[in-house]
């Protein structure tokens, strides 16, 4: 696959600069979304050799998301596992999970992860938008990239306002009926000519989830977020931005607190306290009177922590995480013969240190989270060619290869240590033969270094009563580390089209089709592996020694993933419709049994209609799902669902900032189950929102 890719790719870049016109490129006024963030590179979304998305604005205010399963659930090929519980849910791309897909806030990566207690802690309100780029993109991104990118953004005071307004302030107040949550936020903001200053604060509290089975999940949850920004812009083409986001929340709640799980004794009841820190520098720099530097500069320290007292035996657990990093990119800008190129070359450092605690265990070591730390270095280079199209052919062609080298070490006092090395590559192309119609096709390799948990995994997995003797002789299956564990290691290929029909049709502004199918090789697949067995010794006098078993990381056989997405936007005077479908399956190489995060054939649909003069928005959003059936776990098949719901926004004064927002969702309160968490999603939900805001 890679080979005959690779030749095909090279006589095009080898021929392009030679042959062909240049077509007229669209202007910004026709250009909807200009990817930079996560993909590098100047080129419009419709242009882009991949399929990328955002979440505007526009939409999270209608919306109104209350955790990570509402914010991220219209992004085709997305995952969010866990369950209904903001504590336990994890996103996956393209069935690859947590530890696949990279996330960054402020473009800072965000490397918590844990099998129990979530990944990412912001509260939505915070936020301006979302972008996606699904795909290979360890090329970019380094380790943990080859699911595809994520990518977060806090409001700042530039966002909120005009260039003629100073400052002004936003009040808002919520409820939600499905978990009763009620929320405030208050926010104040302000510009001069060179210097902007945001500072805001939310916070949520909830209780018991009402399910579409009809039950209750038990749940109580209250979270406080805060942002502080400050943007300072000393000379024309230079920011400098500083930013903290903090989060923390209290919850009672299971040790584990995914999918169905209860309370019993293996899954205590914890008092449980999870904070979040984030630190972030940004500098954009491209100066009008040097012509060449276009330097992006990112430094960060993340710290999340998750503290959890058992209410019952009093027993303490703890594990923090702290990022510290840097990364830094200058492109320059050139001609190649009839091309217009960009290169971007960069340098990203980055260190996480891990300590884990558990008052139970000698020595305090914690199963499932060593003290440990981790140093990733790594350098890229990204060349973007825009010219004429090779071969005599219409139109215009893209060009964009990428290569990085990574080199990462991982230490612990429980075994040794271990460094290693991988160079990812990429290299996608775009033929566009008129400017609403274009075909793309990428291969891109990606890696995942181990873990610091599936390294140095030590201490207790579980506990349970003796098999013979009973409570109060406990025996445990214990974690045993492995660190000759070896990179995970991905190939992708993909290919798809888009589409641009809006001129065809009178009165239809926009109506664009993009759509793509990817196949992604998987080798030295990281697998946690359960040996649950008891000794022999367990069922003769004196019945011990006794163990449960062992518990280790282990690279696996190779895997296949596959699937398709499609995205349509469409737009005609006061009514807008936003549409996605996919599918993702995976199969094991040796046995053809399934792997990853598989999901069935889903559809997205949003659509809303705006009423100018009363300033009223009304909406309806549509999810529909086929079977579920790419398991061998009979506990894991699932039925198809549709699950629809309604909202408005009303905004009753032309030069007051005022906003009613109502919701419906999941109307029918149907009974369904998005992902296999042997729970059900939330039943029927009215959900209330109140803002006031004011510029002047």
């Amino acid at each position: 696959m890679k080979t005959a890719f690779l030749l095909g790719a090279a006589g095009i870049a080898l021929a392009a600069p030679a042959f062909g016109q240049v077509t007229n490129t669209p202007t910004a006024a026709e250009v909807e979304v200009i990817v930079v963030e996560a993909t590098h590179t100047r080129l419009n979304a419709f242009e882009y050799p991949g399929m990328t998305s955002t979440i505007s604005t526009e939409t999270l205010d209608l919306a109104r998301p209350s955790d990570l399963d509402d914010l991220l659930r219209q992004l085709p090929g997305l995952e969010i596992a866990g369950g209904p519980r903001r504590t336990g849910q994890t996103p996956s791309l393209r069935g690859q999970g947590r530890e696949n897909t990279t996330l960054l806030l402020d473009g800072a990566r965000q490397n918590f992860g844990s099998a129990h207690d979530g990944a990412l802690f912001v509260d939505p309100s915070l936020l301006v938008g979302v972008e996606s780029v699904r795909g290979s993109a360890s090329a970019l991104y380094g380790s943990g990239a080859s699911g595809g990118v994520i990518s977060l953004r806090t409001a700042s005071a530039r966002d909120l306002l005009t260039p003629d307004e100073r400052w002004g302030y936003s009040l808002g107040a919520g409820t939600r009926s499905v978990d009763g949550e009620t929320r405030g936020s208050a926010s104040v903001f302000g510009q001069s000519e060179r210097i902007d200053i945001l500072a805001s604060v939310s916070h949520r509290t909830s209780g018991d989830i009402t399910l579409g089975s009809g039950d209750d999940l038990p749940a109580d949850d209250s979270a406080t977020s805060s942002l502080v920004k400050l943007g300072v812009e000393p000379a024309d083409g230079v920011r400098l931005e500083l930013s903290w986001q903090g989060f923390d929340s209290e919850a009672i709640e299971p040790n584990n607190a995914q999918g169905i799980a209860g309370v019993d004794s293996l899954n205590a009841l914890v008092e449980k306290d999870i904070s979040s820190d984030n630190l972030t520098f940004n500098l954009s720099a491209a100066p009008a009177g040097l012509d060449w530097m276009d330097l992006d500069l990112t430094v960060y320290r993340n710290t999340t922590g998750v503290d959890e007292d058992e209410l019952v035996s009093g027993r303490q657990l703890r594990r923090d995480l702290e990022t510290t990093g840097i990364r830094a990119d200058q492109r320059f800008a050139f001609q190649i013969g009839q091309f217009d190129a960009g290169l971007t070359v960069g340098g990203e450092y980055y260190e996480d240190t891990q300590d884990g605690y558990d008052s139970a265990e000698t020595g305090g070591v914690r199963g499932g989270a060593p003290d440990a730390s981790s140093q990733f270095t790594a350098g890229y280079t990204q060349l973007e060619l825009t010219g004429p199209a090779p071969f005599g052919l219409p139109g215009q062609i893209i060009l964009l290869p990428g290569i990085r080298h990574d080199s990462f070490e991982t230490s612990s006092s429980l075994a040794a240590d271990t460094s290693s090395s991988a160079t990812s590559s990429r290299f996608a192309a775009t033929w566009a033969p008129t400017q609403n119609f274009n075909v793309f096709a990428s291969w891109g390799e990606g890696f995942r270094a181990p873990s610091i948990n599936e390294l140095y995994l030590d201490g207790t997995h579980f506990s349970l009563p003796h098999i013979i003797l009973g409570a109060p002789v406990f025996i445990t299956n214990r974690f045993i580390a492995n660190p000759d564990l070896k990179p995970e290691q991905t190939e992708t290929i993909e290919a798809g089209f888009s589409l641009d029909l809006a001129d065809r049709f009178d009165g239809v502004d926009r109506l664009q089709l993009r759509a793509a199918w990817f196949e992604t090789e998987a080798t030295d697949l990281i697998d946690l592996s359960v040996d649950f067995a008891f000794d022999a010794t367990c069922f003769a006098p004196p019945f011990l020694p006794c163990s449960a078993g062992t518990t280790r990381s282990a690279n696996v056989s190779a895997a296949e993933l596959s699937g398709y997405e499609a995205e349509l936007k469409f737009a005609a005077g006061n009514f807008a419709l936003d549409a996605s479908l996919s599918d993702v399956d995976g199969e094991d190489s040796a046995t053809g049994d399934p792997v990853g995060a598989a999901t069935p054939v889903r559809l997205y649909l949003d659509g809303r209609w705006t009423l100018e003069p009363q300033r009223l928005t009304l909406g309806a959003r549509a999810e529909l799902a086929g079977d579920f059936d790419e398991t061998t776990d009979p506990a894991a098949l699932r039925d198809g669902y549709g699950v629809l719901d309604l909202y408005t926004r009303w905004q009753p004064f032309a030069d007051r900032g005022l906003s009613l927002n109502a919701g419906v969702e999941n109307l029918f309160d149907t009974d369904y189950e998005r992902v296999f968490a042997g729970v059900s999603e939330p039943g029927r939900s009215l959900r209330f929102d109140l803002t006031w805001s004011q510029t002047f």
